[in-house]
């Protein structure tokens, strides 16, 4: 097979308002493939194996409240970013875009060996290719990034590259946070060692993860603190193997998290109440176990296993993760020890090969009730 017939050109630079609408139509698509990828998937590998599933509880929603350690092999990893435009050239020297990691049959073949490539085109790391689906989740087997941007031959998106890393040193990263949010007012360390330590696990908190956080979750968050600088829409999809999320990060004031629970005894009838507001009677598009392929849980009432739910956290950062100070020290230190998230909406979803209504369901307030 010719490498040359397979390489995606690169992408060309001024969305029009048609390519915009397209890159909505592609988030929403990939965010159902990857729900689908990273969070149904993984659970059925989960029971299939005989593996308890690692439900959190309500009080371990937020997730600076998290410090999930251990890593669920079980669990499939996701690292992608999705561009409404080319990448800035000023990002060039932290996202390693090369010709050996664009996406063509000759890079992947090089990359997995073992990837059976004899269905392969290059029609198919086209978004809104029948044949994606199917290329996606083989590729996002492979470790680092996946970039999707706009391709400069039908204005459409592509998968451009994969195997991305995200170069940027943590501190470098921290000290912009801590300026702009105005924690800081020129060096780093200025406040000494124990405050750059307390900064630290604000900034993976501030954008949706446990203040211990490394790899991927890292690299998510240095991507999408490089990419608001610019004026421009993105995407970063992360899942990783400690906390069973899915987690979407955009130029937008809010981030969105995925992930699976199990609500149990009054949480279980509320959520029943809640979906009958909801004009929802049938709750098979919702629960996960009535799926055909669906095994049986361990040790579970049948009740109970049919109602494990696709769960929708919508958070917002609060007011000691806001700018203040005006280029000055805005914020105090106690600052760093209150929750920089916050639950602005939650709702349950229906799963991603089915539709429906949300239903909006607050499982941390009903389980205090």
């Amino acid at each position: 097979m010719s490498d040359k017939s397979n390489i995606i050109p690169l992408p060309s630079l001024g969305p029009s308002p048609e390519q915009k609408d397209r890159f909505l139509a592609n988030r929403a698509s990939l965010t159902k493939q990857l729900l689908r990828y990273s969070l149904i998937d993984s659970f059925y590998r989960f029971i299939s194996d005989g593996k308890p599933y690692p439900f959190i509880t309500p009080d371990q929603l937020l997730p600076g409240l998290s410090q999930a350690r251990v890593e669920h092999r079980h669990q499939s990893t996701v690292l992608m970013f999705l561009i409404d435009d080319a990448l800035p050239r000023p990002l060039n020297k932290h996202f390693r875009l090369r010709a050996s990691n664009r996406v063509s049959w000759r890079n992947i073949q090089r990359l997995a060996p073992d990837l059976d490539l004899s269905d392969f085109k290059a029609a198919h790391c086209r978004l809104d290719d029948p044949g994606f689906a199917d290329l996606l989740p083989r590729l996002l087997a492979l470790d680092y990034a996946l970039l999707a941007q706009q391709s400069d031959d039908d204005d459409g998106m592509v998968l451009s590259h994969m195997h991305v890393k995200v170069e940027r040193l943590t501190d470098t990263a921290i000290k912009e946070l801590g300026k702009q949010l105005g924690y800081i007012e020129r060096r780093l360390f200025e406040r000494g060692e124990d405050y750059v330590e307390a900064l630290e696990g604000k900034f993976f908190e501030y954008f949706g993860f446990s203040t211990n956080a490394a790899g991927r979750k890292s690299a998510a968050a240095m991507a999408a603190q490089l990419l608001s600088d610019h004026e421009m829409r993105f995407t970063v999809f992360v899942a990783g193997q400690e906390d069973c999320r899915l987690t979407v990060l955009d130029h937008g004031p809010t981030i969105d998290q995925y992930l699976l629970i199990r609500p149990s005894g009054p949480a279980l009838d509320r959520f029943r109440q809640a979906a009958a507001t909801a004009g929802v009677d049938d709750l098979s598009r919702y629960a996960l176990s009535s799926l055909d392929d669906a095994p049986a849980m361990d040790g579970c009432e049948e009740s109970d296993a049919g109602l494990v739910l696709l769960y929708r956290l919508r958070l917002q950062r609060t007011a000691a993760a806001q700018a203040a100070g005006h280029g000055k020290r805005g914020h105090r230190d106690r600052d760093l020890l209150k929750p920089w998230l916050r639950i602005e909406a939650a709702a349950v979803l229906p799963r991603p090969d089915q539709d429906g209504p949300e239903i909006p369901f607050q499982w941390a307030e009903s389980e205090k009730t």
